[in-house]
């Protein structure tokens, strides 16, 4: 039985029989919050190859996708950045953080990736990880270095926000969806330490 630490010092575990055991957590880097961080995102924006009200058949379900650079100082949705606000597609968001020099292979984080609209991916120092697409949350800690690492989100959205200026049914509805990484982008480390391992002290209740 193990208990997980995100913070240092000594942890009180409670067992089933009633007594109680203390464990000592070593040093145990601070979470890194990547929400303000700066972010390059390089963007697919999904448009209509052909007039959209004057196609018809095939043509008509032709697409064209203009890359778009931008770069964030800060998450926020397509809607409020104005490169982006009527723009629908694939973004590919991409940032770096530093871990300490003494960065342990055996300790783990986890990586929290927000609010994210809609579908997506995660990969971590080039590695696909697996993430969670309901909670947007993954385990990283095996990816992770010392030193510089990259965290690269892709984001796929809905057509919504583009046909909301190509379609007046659509632009009726006067709906413009959020889209993109908001985050907040939070990356968590932690420590495993055994229960009633070496250090530890059980007492009773």
């Amino acid at each position: 039985m193990v208990i997980r630490a995100t913070q240092s010092g000594t942890v009180t575990t409670r067992l089933s029989d009633g007594k109680t055991v203390t464990s000592n957590v070593g040093d145990v880097p601070a979470a890194i919050d990547l929400t303000q961080a700066k972010w390059d995102v390089n963007v697919e924006d999904w448009q209509p190859a052909h007039p959209f009200a004057d196609t018809v058949g095939v043509a008509a379900a032709e697409t064209r996708k203009t890359p778009l650079t931008v770069q964030l100082e800060g998450l926020k949705g397509w809607p409020e950045i104005p490169e982006l606000q009527s723009v629908s597609g694939v973004g590919t968001y991409v940032t770096h953080f530093d871990l300490p020099a003494d960065w342990n292979a055996a300790d783990g984080a986890t990586l929290s990736l927000g609010e994210v609209f809609d579908s997506f991916t995660l990969a971590v120092n080039g590695k696909p990880v697996a993430v969670d697409q309901l909670s947007a949350e993954a385990e990283v800690g095996p990816y992770l270095a010392p030193g510089r690492n990259t965290i690269t989100v892709r984001v796929a959205t809905t057509l919504n926000n583009r046909l909301a200026k190509l379609d007046a049914g659509v632009a009726k509805r006067g709906l413009m969806q959020p889209s993109g990484l908001v985050g907040p982008v939070v990356i968590t480390p932690y420590q495993q330490v055994r229960v009633g391992g070496a250090g530890a002290a059980p007492t009773a209740h």
